[in-house]
């Protein structure tokens, strides 16, 4: 957890480039190996059908599982389907410094949606930290919620997750 803060408190340039280094290219930190906590969701628990456009728009995350990832105070999230099967998220949160005030943090995200399965959606190919998330929602009613479940892996980190539920 104290990487990840520290990278959510300290996040520029120098720090990504130090990141590259320690942890992808030299391996000087290594990299936290899946326990077992944020299993795969069975087939049987996801929605047996999801259209990505039904996210377009703004949504927030108005609860969340996991305090490294998902409870920020105000996360703000922009969706667009340019396609039927694809998702491009803009994420937006803020994290809050000791003294009290926040500092703006963002990201970009391309989803696809697995063919077989329309309820995960892949995030993958990154190439910061090689990261990888997939989402598996777990359930939706349009225009009032979704609720996501995911699990992720990277250079630091194997087996990650969370989840959240959003909100328009």
């Amino acid at each position: 957890g104290c990487q990840i803060k520290c990278g959510d408190l300290y996040n520029d340039k120098a720090i990504a480039a130090f990141n590259t280094c320690a942890v992808t290219n030299k391996s000087c930190v290594p990299q936290k190996m899946d326990n077992g906590m944020y299993m795969e969701p069975s087939r049987d628990v996801l929605v047996p059908e999801f259209d990505t456009r039904s996210m377009e728009g703004r949504w927030y995350i108005t609860a969340g599982l996991n305090p490294l990832f998902d409870t920020f105070d105000c996360q703000e999230h922009y969706f667009t389907a340019p396609e039927s099967g694809k998702l491009y998220a803009k994420l937006k949160w803020r994290v809050k410094k000791p003294n009290g005030q926040f500092i703006e943090r963002g990201d970009v995200q391309t989803f696809v949606q697995d063919a077989e399965r329309p309820g995960i959606l892949l995030n993958h190919d990154n190439e910061f930290l090689h990261y990888q998330d997939d989402w598996f929602i777990l359930g939706m009613e349009p225009d009032k919620y979704v609720a996501v479940y995911y699990r992720g892996s990277n250079d630091a980190w194997d087996g990650y997750g969370g989840g959240g539920g959003f909100n328009p």
